[in-house]
């Protein structure tokens, strides 16, 4: 089930209506009677929906009439980065209502050695899983993930590409509860770009996931293709947006 409210998933619908061109400019839509009854949803969601749509300038209502198409709305296919929460990258990307798909590069248990000795320091081994995340077909973010062996012995198992890293996680009782980001801008490293042709520079986050416990159970390096990443940031009180 979507996590977005009711009203604005019946924003939404309409909204690729008129995208698809189900609905046109112009055209005019059906009562908040008819439209309660064919969602399934109260009136009052519906007139909240309607309202916002003519907030946005999506719709124009006429009195005695209706409401009408006013503009074809434009919805920004970009994930907002640092502000999902704890959520896997996969159902970041449906709550957009994009597609998602997912291809594992290579799983590999390692020695930690140099920054990832820093990060796991009472780790004998780790696994190391790359992974490849795609939007409509088109590569998105690869990520690096590392986990510890102590808790994760048996993921060499597991079919990452299929299903959840972070559903695997929780079942061994040591999904990232918390997870603490940090930010930088910079290019591609050259043995990635094979999969993913980008020739600008890209947003890397280095994720910190630690459980229940507040135990560290992930460190992930992620890339992501800046055509559908945008972040904010908050500085002496003041709010910025990248895209």
């Amino acid at each position: 089930m979507s996590e977005k409210p009711i009203y604005v998933q019946l924003m939404d619908s309409i909204k690729k209506k008129i995208q698809d061109g189900q609905l046109q400019v112009g055209d005019r839509l059906v009562s908040e009677r008819e439209m309660s009854e064919q969602y399934g949803i109260n009136r009052m969601t519906v007139r909240n929906a309607l309202k916002k749509l003519q907030e946005e300038g999506v719709i124009k209502t006429k009195r005695g009439s209706g409401n009408y198409v006013a503009k074809v709305p434009y919805v920004e296919e970009k994930l907002e980065l640092g502000r999902a929460g704890v959520y896997s990258l996969s159902a970041q990307i449906r709550q957009k209502g994009m597609k998602s798909s997912r291809k594992t590069l290579s799983l590999t248990k390692i020695k930690p050695e140099d920054k990832l000795k820093e990060v796991f320091p009472n780790e004998d081994h780790i696994y190391e899983i790359i992974r490849l995340s795609y939007i409509n077909d088109e590569p998105y973010a690869l990520q690096k993930v590392y986990i510890p062996c102590s808790k994760f012995e048996d993921a060499e198992r597991f079919d990452f590409e299929s299903f959840s890293l972070y559903d695997y996680m929780d079942d061994l009782g040591h999904r990232p509860r918390t997870m603490v980001s940090y930010l930088r801008i910079d290019s591609l490293p050259i043995e990635y770009r094979k999969y993913m042709d980008i020739e600008r520079n890209v947003f890397i986050f280095d994720y910190h996931g630690y459980d229940e416990n507040r135990e560290l159970v992930e460190y992930t390096i992620s890339y992501h293709n800046p055509k559908y990443s945008s972040f904010k940031y908050v500085t002496q009180g003041l709010k910025f947006r990248s895209q």
